[in-house]
């Protein structure tokens, strides 16, 4: 399998370990153990203090460092479990989710960690080649993604895999949002899920929620002080 890797500031995009239900859900991550699938999930954890750390090639791509050593202290397992976890996932091994580059001796490997979505995206853009050569433009099956073009540069968000960004629009929202951009990111989605909604522009959306919650908080504050004033009066 041919997983993209994580360049500059795409790295970012995940600040706290959580498992994405793709991995327990679609069949092609069913090969690997579940210990396998956290450990990746703490590898993407990873991906952020990296770029901050400025550990990026040359090629613009992202790695970790993550040793064996680290690996037996969170699982509280043997060197041969930890090894064997790392098999699961390396693109040598395993299924491909990560790329160890040997430093030579006395170094940490360089651990690159693939995008386990950007297979997804590939498999859509082979899929949209084999329908022109037919002769069929239909649009995307999937209504959520009607309006979504791969070829664009755009990569799926959410919980539901529905939300549609460039790197571009996710830079831009985080520098609005800063941590609380998974947690908008999320709610749309579901909202969007639950109640079958189609956004021209995921981004917009966002941002106009985000405006909105943050009048409403100064509001909220504005009738508390003036409450609590009133109070000391009477």
């Amino acid at each position: 399998m041919n997983f993209d890797y994580f360049y500059n500031r795409q790295s970012e995009m995940y600040n706290f370990i959580r498992l994405p239900m793709v991995l327990m859900e679609d069949e092609i991550f069913e090969s690997i153990s579940i210990e396998a699938k956290v450990l990746y999930s703490y590898m993407l954890n990873r991906m952020g203090l990296s770029c901050k750390n400025g550990w990026i090639d040359e090629d613009g791509k992202v790695f970790i460092y993550y040793t064996i050593e680290s690996i037996k202290e969170q699982f509280n397992c043997a060197s041969e479990k930890a090894n064997k976890l790392i098999a699961e996932l390396d693109i040598k091994s395993g299924i491909g989710l990560i790329e160890k580059k040997r430093q030579g001796l006395g170094k940490p490997n360089r651990i690159y960690v693939k995008d386990f979505m950007s297979i997804f995206n590939n498999m859509e853009l082979k899929n949209q080649e084999v329908r022109k050569s037919e002769g069929n433009y239909n649009n995307i099956s999937n209504n959520e993604l009607r309006n979504n073009d791969f070829s664009k540069g755009q990569k799926p968000y959410g919980i539901y895999k529905n939300i549609f960004f460039t790197d571009e629009d996710y830079k831009d929202l985080t520098n609005e949002l800063g941590s609380r951009i998974n947690e908008y990111i999320d709610r749309l989605s579901s909202y969007m899920k639950a109640n079958n909604r189609v956004y021209q522009d995921h981004k917009a959306t966002i941002i106009n929620w985000y405006l909105n919650d943050q009048a409403k908080n100064i509001n909220d504050n504005a009738t508390r002080k003036m409450n609590y004033d009133i109070g000391e009066s009477l």
